[in-house]
């Protein structure tokens, strides 16, 4: 079963273009069965910046436990934030760079969080200590 990765509601750039580098991310570390995915439809801002290094938009979901039974969170930790059903699902992963609040899960789980100016730069962190290039399918 697919694990669905994906940023906080009304995504801003660093919520969708995270999900897009963190499913990279995880396929680079041998996690192939990943989607990146959305918590709603892209600002113009972020769509320009998507068409620009022609990458397509992730598609939309309103909820994940109908599709999957783990997801990995970045760009957010917080519930309220979230996928109504997130108590339903499994949070295998956060990668994170807001305040943690209201966030408790049943099983372990692995969290990145650092207070740097977006979560994408948490994303450049993890890619530069495992040594991992950061794909041209990423750059358009």
């Amino acid at each position: 079963m697919t694990t669905l990765i994906f940023g906080h509601q009304s995504p801003d750039t660093d919520a969708i273009t995270c999900a897009i580098t963190f499913a990279e991310y995880q396929r680079q570390n041998g996690n192939t069965d990943v989607e990146a995915v959305a918590l709603g439809t892209p600002s113009a801002e972020t769509q320009f910046a998507l068409d620009y290094f022609k990458q397509a938009a992730p598609r939309v979901i309103k909820t994940a436990a109908n599709e999957t039974d783990t997801v990995m969170l970045v760009d957010h930790n917080e519930a309220q934030q979230s996928v109504p059903d997130r108590d339903q699902v499994t949070i295998e992963y956060v990668v994170d760079h807001h305040r943690v609040a209201n966030f408790e899960t049943a099983a372990p789980l692995n969290m990145r969080l650092e207070t740097l100016g977006s979560c994408n730069s948490v994303i450049y962190h993890m890619y530069k200590e495992a040594g991992f290039e950061i794909s041209h399918r990423l750059l358009g």
